[in-house]
C-alpha cells in the first residue's frame, strides 16, 4: 500500500472527457484527495480534443463529482484549484510538446520535477499512437533518482489476441520499463477478490483440502442481467468470452487455484498466478463441441452498432483443467453471459462427497459441500455443509455458514479504481497485470475463439432473462462428471522426437495432452517447445515432470537404443516406480519385447509394445 508522502505528483489523463473519466477516475483521485492519501503535492492535468481553458475543465470536472458522497463546496472548490487542462489531437506530436511545456511551467512552481502518471482512458487503437508520442516527445523519462519517475496505466483490452497483444507488449517494452508499465483489470482490485488470498493464505481451515484430492470441480461464473445496450458497436467486435473470460474470470481463477506466494510481493504473488495461467490446458480441436459452448440473446443483432448478421456469443461456457499436480483431474469451468436470469459473480469450489457417506438423504443421494467466493450479488464467502434435521428422526438438512464482506448498511468508501491509482502512485504492480499472464490468457483464449469463427460448434440463442441456456449448456460439467476416463491422467512422455514421434507428440497437443518430451538433440526438443511441448533435457527431468503413474512412450530405433534407454545407467529401469507405464512404440523384434516385459515386470512397471 503506498505511503504518503510529499514527493509532488502529476497525473495526465488522456482522453480526459471521456466516459471512463468522469464516472471512474475523477470521483476516485477526488475520494483519495478527500481521505487525505494523496501527496500535499498533486496536480491533475486533462489532455483531450476539446477546445477548452482550466477553468472550463474545472466547471466539467465540478459535475462529475455530483455523486460523490461525503462532498463539500468548500472541499471542491480546493480540488478544483489543482485541476488544469491542455487542448491536443493524439495524433498530433506538436501537441505533446506543448503538453511538456505546460508540465515544466506547473513542476517550475514547485522548483521540482514532479512525478508524472499518464493514464491512457482512451480506446485500445490510440494505444500505438500515444505510446509512440509520448516517448518521441520525451514525456515518458523520467527526471532519475528516486524522485521524479515517470509510468502509464493501460485500459483492458490488451490486445485482441496473443499476436496482437505481443505486438503491442513489444512496443511498450522498447518504449517504457516493465517498472513503468500497469496494466488494468479492475476485477484484481474488487475488496472480494483480494480477500481471497486472506481466506486462504491468513488462515488454516481449508488450503490442506484445497487440491485434487478434495475438490471436484472448480466454477468461476460471472453473470449479468445488462445486454450490450451503447456498447453494442465495441461488443460485437469482442463477443463475451474475449469482453469477461479472457481477463476477469480467468484472473479469478488464478487467485482461487494459486499456490501461496513465498512472500507477500507483488513479484511473488504475479509469479503464481501466473504458473496457474500457463498451466490450463487448451481446448482441442476435437474437444471443442463437449467443452465449449456459445450463445447468443434473442434480439442481440437489433441493437445499435450490431451487425445483423452477427455470430458474437453473449453467453459462453467452457470447461478446461490444470496441468498441476496439485489440481490434476479437477475439471475448470469458466462461465459468463448477458442478458442472463440474475446478476452473479463468483467462485464456486465443490468438494467430493465423503466416502462412506452417511447421508440419510431420503433420495440415498450424496452430500458435496461447496464453499461459494461470491462478489455479486452481495460481497459473502458462504459454505454449505450437511447437520441433522432436528427431531426424533435422524435425517440431514443443507446449512450454511456466512461471512459478509460489509456489516449492515455499510457503504463502500472506496472504489476498485481508488485502490488501483493509489497502488499505482506507490509502485505495487500486485493488483496490475504482468505482460506473460497477458500472453498465456491469450493462449488458452484463441483456440476457442478461432474455432468459433469457423462456426465448428454453431452458435445458439436464448431468451433474454431466462435461465434456459444454463440448463442447456450443462452437458459441459456432466460431460467430466459422469465419463468414466476422468481419473486418467492427460500427460506422457515421448522419447524420440524424430518424424514419428515429433508427428505424435503434436497429434497428442492437439488433443490437449500435456507433453513431455525429450530428444538426443536438444535442437529438437527446443523446437517442438514453440509449439507447446515440456521440453525435457535429461531422463531425470522426464521422471520429475510426470505425475504418477508416469507414462513413458518410447519412439526409438529398435534394437540397442531401446536397451540404452531402459537398462543402461540412469535408464529408465531405474527410476521408474511400480505401476508406471512404459510403451515401445517402435518396430522391435518380439523377442526382444518378451524379454524386456519380463525383465520390468519384476519390478512391477508395466511394459507395453
Amino acid at each position: 500500500m503506498f505511503k504518503k508522502n510529499n514527493i509532488p505528483t502529476t497525473i495526465v489523463l488522456l482522453g480526459a472527457t471521456g466516459d471512463l473519466v468522469s464516472r471512474k477516475i475523477i470521483p476516485a483521485v477526488f475520494r483519495l484527495y478527500k481521505a487525505g492519501q494523496l501527496p500535499d503535492r498533486f496536480r491533475v492535468i486533462g489532455f483531450s480534443r476539446r477546445e477548452l481553458s482550466d477553468a472550463d475543465f474545472r466547471e466539467y470536472i465540478q459535475g462529475t463529482l455530483a455523486s460523490v458522497e461525503g462532498t463539500t463546496p468548500e472541499l471542491v472548490s480546493a480540488f478544483l484549484e489543482l485541476v488544469y487542462y491542455s487542448r491536443g489531437e493524439f495524433e498530433t506530436q506538436e501537441h505533446y510538446a506543448s503538453l511538456a511545456t505546460r508540465l515544466t511551467s506547473l513542476d517550475d512552481e514547485w522548483s521540482t520535477c514532479s512525478n508524472k502518471l499518464f493514464y491512457l482512458a482512451v480506446p485500445p487503437k490510440l494505444y500505438e499512437t500515444i505510446f509512440r508520442a509520448l516517448a518521441a516527445s520525451g514525456l515518458s523519462v523520467p527526471c532519475g533518482g528516486d524522485d521524479g519517475w515517470t509510468r502509464v496505466i493501460v485500459e483492458k483490452p490488451f490486445g485482441s489476441d496473443l499476436h496482437t497483444a505481443k505486438a503491442l507488449d513489444e512496443l511498450l517494452g522498447k518504449l517504457f520499463k516493465e517498472e513503468q508499465i500497469y496494466r488494468i483489470d479492475h476485477y484484481l482490485a474488487k475488496e472480494m477478490l483480494q480477500n481471497i488470498l486472506t481466506f486462504r493464505f491468513a488462515n488454516n481451515l481449508f488450503e490442506n483440502i484445497w487440491n485434487e484430492g478434495s475438490v471436484e470441480r472448480v466454477h468461476v461464473r460471472l453473470f449479468e442481467k445488462l445486454g450490450a445496450e451503447s456498447r453494442g458497436a465495441f461488443y460485437d467486435s469482442v463477443g463475451a468470452l474475449r469482453d469477461v473470460g479472457q481477463n476477469h474470470l480467468l484472473q479469478m481463477l488464478a487467485l482461487a487455484t494459486m499456490d501461496q506466494p513465498r512472500e507477500w510481493s507483488s513479484v511473488a504473488i504475479r509469479e503464481k498466478r501466473l504458473k496457474v495461467l500457463e498451466a490450463l490446458r487448451p481446448v482441442g480441436k476435437g474437444e471443442m463441441a463437449a467443452q465449449a459452448f456459445r450463445a447468443q440473446y434473442e434480439g442481440y443483432r437489433n441493437s445499435k452498432g450490431v451487425d445483423e448478421t452477427s455470430t458474437t456469443e453473449t453467453y459462453f461456457k467452457v470447461r478446461s483443467a490444470l496441468n498441476l499436480p496439485r489440481w490434476e483431474g479437477v475439471p475448470i469451468i469458466i462461465e459468463g453471459g448477458k442478458q442472463m436470469h440474475e446478476s452473479k459473480k463468483e467462485i464456486r469450489i465443490v468438494l467430493k462427497h465423503p466416502s462412506p457417506c452417511f447421508c440419510n438423504l431420503p433420495d440415498g443421494g450424496h452430500h458435496k459441500n461447496e464453499i461459494v467466493i461470491r462478489l455479486e450479488p452481495t460481497e459473502e464467502i458462504e459454505i454449505f455443509f450437511w447437520a441433522k434435521k432436528p427431531g426424533l428422526v435422524f435425517e440431514n438438512e443443507l446449512r450454511t455458514l456466512h461471512f459478509h464482506l460489509r456489516a449492515g448498511d455499510e457503504k463502500e468508501r472506496f472504489g476498485e479504481y481508488d485502490r488501483l491509482l493509489l497502488d499505482c502512485i506507490g509502485g505495487d504492480q500486485t493488483l496490475f497485470v504482468s505482460t506473460d499472464e497477458i500472453r498465456a490468457m491469450w493462449r488458452f483464449i484463441d483456440p476457442i475463439v478461432a474455432a468459433w469463427k469457423k462456426n465448428t460448434t454453431p452458435i445458439e440463442t436464448y431468451t433474454p432473462g431466462s435461465d434456459e441456456i444454463g440448463r442447456r449448456s450443462s452437458f459441459v460439467d456432466q460431460f467430466i462428471t459422469h465419463q468414466h476416463t476422468q481419473d486418467m491422467k492427460k500427460q506422457i512422455a515421448i522419447i524420440g522426437l524424430g518424424k514419428m514421434g515429433g508427428g505424435l507428440a503434436r497429434q497428442l497437443m492437439e488433443k490437449s495432452w500435456r507433453v513431455i518430451g525429450f530428444n538426443r538433440s536438444s535442437e529438437t526438443t527446443k523446437a517442438l517447445e514453440q509449439e507447446g511441448m515440456h521440453g525435457a533435457y535429461s531422463f531425470q527431468e522426464v521422471i520429475d515432470a510426470l505425475p504418477s503413474p508416469k507414462i513413458i512412450w518410447l519412439m526409438l530405433p529398435a534394437g540397442d537404443a531401446v536397451d540404452t534407454a531402459l537398462f543402461a545407467k540412469g535408464g529408465f529401469a531405474s527410476l521408474v516406480s511400480k505401476g508406471d507405464i512404459i510403451i515401445d512404440g517402435g518396430n522391435s523384434f518380439y523377442k526382444d519385447t518378451i524379454r524386456r516385459a519380463k525383465k520390468l515386470k519384476s519390478k512391477g512397471i508395466i511394459y507395453m509394445d
